[in-house]
């Protein structure tokens, strides 16, 4: 949560610029660095771990921790990859889809987040029309990106149950 004094555009708290995971597709080149705030703490997790997994059942759980062992896993920021990178918070996570209120009487911002997990994964170009086709319809939400060398497809973490696989 970046917090700024609305007159001046000035950061109430100090922001630094911290070393975030690159990418490890060939040719492709990310920041280096992403701002972070030093205050207040962040309100959600930034990263989700195999040992994090939750399930309904206990081979729920089971799943979900080895299948994200399985993807690059390396907190917040961690760019999309040939094999499946968990974005978590994603891009529906966080506070990014929610209004936000202050209470100047009890000096308190309130927010709802989300904490929900997905998995990204790009695909090479030519692959790109014969996954979608084989994964059918409502099974991912895939992605042209037009103009690139690959498409993407986007899909919640979800155990074999159909339930979240965080909590």
């Amino acid at each position: 949560l970046f917090v700024f004094n609305r007159e001046t555009g000035e950061p109430l708290f100090p922001i630094e610029e911290r070393p975030v995971p690159q990418s490890d597709v060939a040719g492709e080149v990310s920041s280096a660095t992403q701002p972070f705030p030093k205050l207040p703490r962040p309100l959600v997790p930034h990263q989700f771990k195999p040992e994090d997994a939750w399930g309904a059942l206990p081979s729920d759980r089971k799943w979900c921790g080895e299948q994200l062992a399985k993807l690059r896993n390396e907190g917040i920021y961690t760019p999309p990859s040939l094999k499946g990178s968990v974005a978590f918070p994603s891009n529906v996570g966080g506070i990014n889809w929610s209004g936000m209120s202050y209470d100047p009487t009890r000096n308190l911002l309130i927010t709802n987040t989300n904490r929900i997990a997905l998995v990204v994964k790009l695909i090479p170009r030519a692959d790109f029309d014969a996954q979608r086709a084989a994964a059918g319809k409502g099974k991912g939400e895939f992605a042209r990106q037009t103009g690139t060398p690959y498409g993407m497809v986007r899909e919640v973490l979800l155990s074999p149950h159909e339930t979240p696989c965080n909590p």
